[in-house]
C-alpha cells in the first residue's frame, strides 16, 4: 500500500481537463493527489493552462509528458477519437489511466484498453462523476435495499440544444470517425450510464435515430425502449436539437415508490410508508444544464480522490473500465438497432 500522493498528468486543456483540475485542486490538501503536467498540441494553450493552474511542467507531446514528468497516472481528457491510443501508450509506459466518457469510440477499443490495464497491471477508470453525486447515491441505495419494491420502469430524458456553430467550432464533432455519434454519446452518456447503474443490466432493446437540427453526421434525436433483465422497462431519449435545451431528467418507478432527478436536483421522492419530498418549482436548474461548465467540480473531486486511492490501495476503482464500458455498450446498441430497425440484444457484438 503506497502512502504517498498520487501525482497525475492531463492531456487537454479544454472543459473537461478544467473539471479535472478544479476536482484535483478540491482535494489537494488531502495529500491523496496531485496534478503537475499538462499536455496540449498547441503550445500556448498548454503554457495558459500550466500558468492557471500552477502546474510545474507542460507538454506538447502527450509521449514527453509520460516520458520525462515525474507523473503515476494521466488523466484523458481530449477528443473522443485519441481515449483509446493515448490511454494504450500511458498504460504500456506502466502508468495509470482516468479516461472522460466515453472510454472509447467503439466496444472494440474499450475492450483493448480494459485489457491493457490488466496486462500492465495498472489502474484504468472512467470519467463518469455522476455516481459520485449524492442524490445519485441515495437512488441508488434505496433501490438496492429493496424500498422501491420490484423496479419496473426507468427513464433517461436529455433534451438539450446545441448550435450549428458548436458542432461547426470543432472539425472532430458530429463525425462517426472522431466523435463515435453525437448527442448520446457525448451529451446523453452520463444520464443513461446512472439508468443502467441503479437499474440494471439491459437485456435487449429497439431504438430510432435521427438527424434533424443540423448539418452533421451524427444524431441531433434518438429514442430507445428497453427491457431490463430484472424484467423492467426503461426509456432513453436524448437529442441537441430540443431548443431551448432542458434540464436532464431520470426516473425510477418500483412498485413501491418512484425518484425524480432534474438535473442533480431530488424532485420527487416517494415511497409507500416513507416522507414524500416535493421540491417546488425552480427556473436555476436550467442553467446548470444549458452550460454543463457552470456545474461545480464536487463529484469530479471525488471521482478522483475515488481513483487515486485505488492507486494507492492497489484495488479498482470504483468506475473501473468495465464500468465504463457498460454506456458505450448500451449507446452503441442504440446506434445498431437505429440503422437496422431490429431489435438488438446484449451482450453486444461489437
Amino acid at each position: 500500500m503506497m502512502a504517498e500522493t498520487v501525482k497525475f498528468g492531463i492531456v487537454g486543456t479544454g472543459v473537461g481537463a478544467n473539471f479535472c483540475a478544479n476536482g484535483l485542486s478540491m482535494i489537494r490538501d488531502s495529500g491523496v493527489a496531485e496534478l503537475v503536467a499538462v499536455t496540449s498540441r498547441r503550445e500556448e494553450r498548454a503554457k495558459e493552462f500550466a500558468s492557471k493552474w500552477k502546474l510545474k511542467y507542460w507538454f506538447t507531446d502527450h509521449n514527453e509528458m509520460i516520458e520525462k514528468a515525474p507523473i503515476d497516472a494521466v488523466i484523458v481528457s481530449i477528443p473522443h477519437y485519441m481515449h483509446h491510443p493515448i490511454s494504450i501508450d500511458a498504460m504500456k509506459a506502466g502508468k495509470h489511466v482516468l479516461v472522460d466518457k466515453p472510454m472509447a469510440i467503439s466496444l472494440k477499443e474499450a475492450d483493448e484498453m480494459i485489457e491493457e490495464s490488466k496486462r500492465r497491471n495498472v489502474k484504468l477508470g472512467v470519467i463518469l462523476q455522476s455516481r459520485f453525486d449524492p442524490t445519485f447515491r441515495k437512488v441508488k441505495s434505496a433501490v438496492d435495499e429493496g424500498r422501491f419494491g420490484r423496479m419496473i420502469l426507468g427513464e433517461a430524458i436529455v433534451e438539450w440544444f446545441r448550435t450549428q456553430e458548436y458542432y461547426d467550432s470543432s472539425s472532430w464533432r458530429g463525425r462517426w470517425a472522431t466523435e463515435g455519434g453525437g448527442a448520446l454519446i457525448n451529451q446523453a452518456i452520463h444520464t443513461i450510464d446512472l439508468l443502467i447503474w441503479i437499474m440494471g443490466s439491459p437485456k435487449y432493446l429497439w431504438a430510432q435515430i435521427d438527424t434533424v437540427a443540423h448539418k452533421i453526421e451524427v444524431e441531433d434525436i434518438a429514442v430507445a425502449a428497453i427491457r431490463f433483465e430484472n424484467g423492467a422497462l426503461g426509456v432513453i431519449q436524448g437529442s441537441t436539437a430540443t431548443y431551448p435545451g432542458l434540464p436532464t431528467r431520470l426516473e425510477i418507478h418500483g412498485t413501491k415508490g418512484t425518484a425524480i432527478i432534474e438535473g442533480e436536483v431530488l424532485k420527487r421522492w416517494s415511497i409507500m410508508g416513507e416522507e414524500e419530498i416535493i421540491a417546488e418549482k425552480s427556473k436555476e436548474g436550467l442553467k446548470s444544464w444549458a452550460r454543463p461548465e457552470l456545474v461545480p467540480a464536487t463529484n469530479h473531486a471525488s471521482l478522483i480522490r475515488d481513483f487515486a486511492e485505488a492507486v494507492r490501495d492497489d484495488r479498482e476503482p470504483f468506475v473501473n473500465g468495465q464500468e465504463g464500458r457498460r454506456s458505450l455498450e448500451v449507446i452503441m446498441a442504440i446506434y445498431k438497432s437505429g440503422r437496422s430497425r431490429e431489435v438488438v440484444e446484449f451482450p453486444l457484438a461489437d
